[in-house]
């Protein structure tokens, strides 16, 4: 991806079908998602697991084929959880529940 003013532009559609024509590599659009991420967590605090390195790693052994391959996308711990991390069901109280 030549810029990250162009990851702003593509849904998750757009960024699956760029993927899929190989026109970006999924580690190129996780890294715009990543910087995105950092830029502007600060200011709302609604990541609070940042599964960056683990999410470098699937790419890294291969991700399995399907419609949104190589699409980053957050998971809200409000009742979807994710093996091995902490839900904390968006509650203080729950920092430590995995």
């Amino acid at each position: 991806m030549a810029t990250f003013a162009e990851y702003d532009r593509y849904d998750a559609l757009g960024l699956a079908r760029l993927v899929n024509a190989g026109e970006v590599t999924p580690a190129e659009v996780l890294e715009a998602a990543v910087e995105r991420v950092e830029a502007r967590n600060p200011a709302v605090n609604a990541v609070v697991s940042r599964l960056y390195d683990r999410a470098r790693a699937t790419i890294a052994a291969g991700l399995p084929r399907g419609p949104f391959t190589g699409v980053p996308y957050l998971l809200k711990d409000l009742g979807a959880q994710y093996a091995g991390t902490v839900t904390t069901w968006g509650s203080a109280f729950f920092r430590d529940a995995v």
